[in-house]
């Protein structure tokens, strides 16, 4: 995932001068922490520094970096956060102090949870903050680009979740952020003034060895890693780990044949020239992977999407049955014996859905009817006080018994055979 600090107002934030050097910086490396003891508890409102990442998926029309394989290469392919989730809306990085599942209310936004880390996401007094910092996974994308670079580095009240009173608050939706109208030929204009620059200093254009900047060590231990070739820290640090899996690599390109050769274990031209080769297909085969990992999560959001409707409307039809079961029973009254009226004949009808009453409805309460009502309340094991009377007992069971039989109808009322 790809994370950045930035330095410009919203205002200003989108300026084609000053979006390549002033808008983002780039952190590096945001390493996977483990799960720290939960040193957040329920809190009264305070102060957070809200940054945004998302994450990028092949043929975006404008790149962060200026291209696919540069924004993966920063932090992976932003499929997973830390705690091993798959990404998704409402997904927060947070500091180490914050345990994976942490929940986080912020104004104007809803409650997030902490299921991502970053290096640069810290607690208060931690490099300058002073205030505890989260990232907003902002989606996958150049909407979810666009989306973060929108939303920027804002100081944003918010407080810990107490988990217990979580649904009083709704889930974080990202697509209350207003985003702004980017540039993006002239945003790619200007990053392709950087890589210019940059690619004079690739780690594919010169040698690396124990005098070389940290940061291309680091750049090399990634590749090699990610080709299988190094399984050492990412520390910046030359050692005989990065020479045995340069020599590892050189032995299966069929560059060298043994120790004793030439070069064997050194990072010279023409191991760079084919580790580069071999990293671009690498990278090629990731941008086919992500893209079919895209395309099978946008198919998973989109059942789930039609599950939740689906369930959503079945909660509003039992709702609604309910409400229409219990009006009937209203309806039903405390009727007497000779009593007449439509009451009674609903009554009438209910019990010979239910299988008691045999006789035409007559809209009569008289001894046919008693009886009928007398039988239900004896297997129902309804007390002799309500024998034959339409008491409150009865009533409840008329209800569970007839709203099972209205759910299992797609038409009218089948309990009083409208």
């Amino acid at each position: 995932m790809i994370r950045w600090n930035r330095h410009l107002s919203n205002k200003n934030i989108f300026s084609v001068k000053n979006i390549a050097l002033s808008l983002i910086i780039l952190q590096l490396f945001s390493l996977i922490s483990p799960v720290f003891a939960d040193e957040t508890t329920p809190s009264d409102k305070k102060k957070f520094i809200v940054t945004a990442y998302y994450s990028p998926l092949p043929n975006q029309s404008f790149y962060l970096k200026g291209s696919y394989e540069a924004d993966i290469r920063l932090n992976g392919n932003g499929t997973h956060g830390a705690s091993g989730k798959e990404v998704y809306p409402g997904m927060l990085a947070g500091p180490k102090t914050y345990a994976f599942g942490t929940k986080v209310y912020l104004e104007g936004l809803g409650v997030g949870t902490v299921d991502d880390r970053g290096g640069a996401i810290v607690s208060s007094g931690s490099r300058g903050y002073d205030a505890d910092r989260l990232d907003i996974w902002m989606g996958q994308g150049e909407e979810g680009l666009r989306r973060a670079l929108s939303w920027g580095k804002r100081s944003v009240t918010g407080k810990i979740v107490d988990p217990d009173k979580e649904a009083e608050q709704e889930a974080i939706d990202f697509s209350r952020v207003k985003v702004a109208k980017i540039d993006a030929k002239a945003y790619k204009q200007q990053q392709g003034q950087s890589e210019q620059e940059t690619e004079k200093n690739s780690i594919f254009s010169s040698t690396v060895n124990k005098n070389t900047d940290p940061e291309k060590i680091k750049e090399l231990q990634i590749i090699l890693s990610r080709l299988s070739y190094y399984n050492g820290d990412i520390d910046g640090k030359y050692s005989k780990n990065i020479e045995n899996a340069i020599y590892d690599f050189q032995i299966e390109n069929q560059l060298v044949v043994s120790r004793k050769n030439l070069g064997a274990g050194y990072y010279g031209a023409k191991t760079r020239t084919k580790l580069q080769e071999i990293y671009a297909l690498y990278t090629e085969n990731e941008k086919k992977r992500v893209a079919e990992e895209a395309r099978l999560a946008l198919e998973k959001a989109a059942e789930v999407a039609r599950l939740a409707k689906i369930k959503t409307e079945q909660e509003k039809q039992a709702a609604a049955q309910k409400a229409e079961v219990a009006l009937f029973i209203q309806n039903l009254g405390t009727p007497e014996m000779n009593e007449v009226g439509t009451h009674v004949r609903n009554l009438q009808q209910s019990l010979k859905s239910l299988g008691y009453f045999t006789q035409k409805d007559t809209a009569i309460f008289g001894k046919n009817t008693r009886a009928a009502l007398v039988a239900y309340q004896t297997d129902r094991d309804i007390s002799p006080e309500e024998s034959g009377k339409l008491g409150k007992a009865t009533k409840e069971a008329l209800y569970k018994d007839l709203l099972a039989l209205k759910s299992k109808t797609t038409g009218g009322l089948a309990w009083n055979n409208k």
